[in-house]
């Protein structure tokens, strides 16, 4: 019999964090979900969680890492990036990562009964200051498309971007933030996976949305 072959999704955006193993053979094992309220001890407990979440697991069955690259927490994306880049070098496997909006997207696509038609779907995230960041996407079984990319949007500009998707499911990440959508972000990476995709460790980077509020151009300025 074979063995399960499994992606690892890793979700640290939101203050909760979660954690998925997603078979890529759903008949061969069953799906594992760890959804924690961290907040601001994110950073000092991911290890910890991720080393008792895969407590057992053998390693070379863990075919790919699925990350959230944000926008949302700065430090949380960041240290997600930080830690699936890791994995993925470690482990010479590749890592797949996604906007936490089009996770979300592929989220609204299950939570409507995995409808068998396309879904389109706007997503929006509070940016604060007045601003949203938004994008517009289209989910079906094995895919998910881009209609809109997201960005920061003023919030004259955003409402006028809904009002020219009329038809879309409209999705708010405030309502969606425990259990955080890790199941989802790992399915995005499971079709790509059996859409022959393998992208590399490096090529995974953090969506800030906009710049982190410690830029290391300013820690570190040119001497004159």
């Amino acid at each position: 019999m074979s063995l399960p072959r499994w992606i690892l999704g890793i979700h640290t955006t939101t203050p909760v964090l979660g954690l998925a193993l997603l078979p890529l053979e759903p008949e061969l094992g069953e799906t594992r979900i760890l959804s924690r309220w961290l907040d601001r001890e994110m950073a000092a407990q991911l290890h910890p969680c991720l080393k008792e979440f895969l407590a057992g697991q053998d390693w070379s069955q863990v075919s790919g890492i699925a990350v959230a690259l944000g926008p949302g927490s700065f430090t949380g994306s960041r240290l997600g990036v930080s830690v699936a880049r890791l994995l993925g070098q470690q482990l010479h496997i590749p890592v797949f990562g996604y906007s936490a909006l089009a996770v979300l997207a592929r989220h609204a696509w299950i939570q409507q009964g995995s409808p068998a038609q396309p879904l389109t779907v706007a997503v929006q995230m509070d940016a604060k200051r007045g601003e949203w960041y938004g994008g517009v996407y289209w989910v079906g079984a094995e895919h998910l498309a881009v209609a809109v990319a997201a960005q920061l949007w003023a919030e004259a500009a955003w409402q006028a971007t809904l009002r020219a998707w009329p038809q879309a499911l409209s999705v708010d990440a405030a309502d969606f933030v425990d259990p955080v959508p890790v199941v989802a972000l790992a399915e995005l990476a499971r079709a790509d996976f059996r859409a022959g995709l393998r992208p590399q460790w490096q090529e995974v980077l953090p969506i800030y949305g906009r710049r982190p509020p410690i830029d290391p151009q300013v820690l570190n300025p040119s001497a004159p």
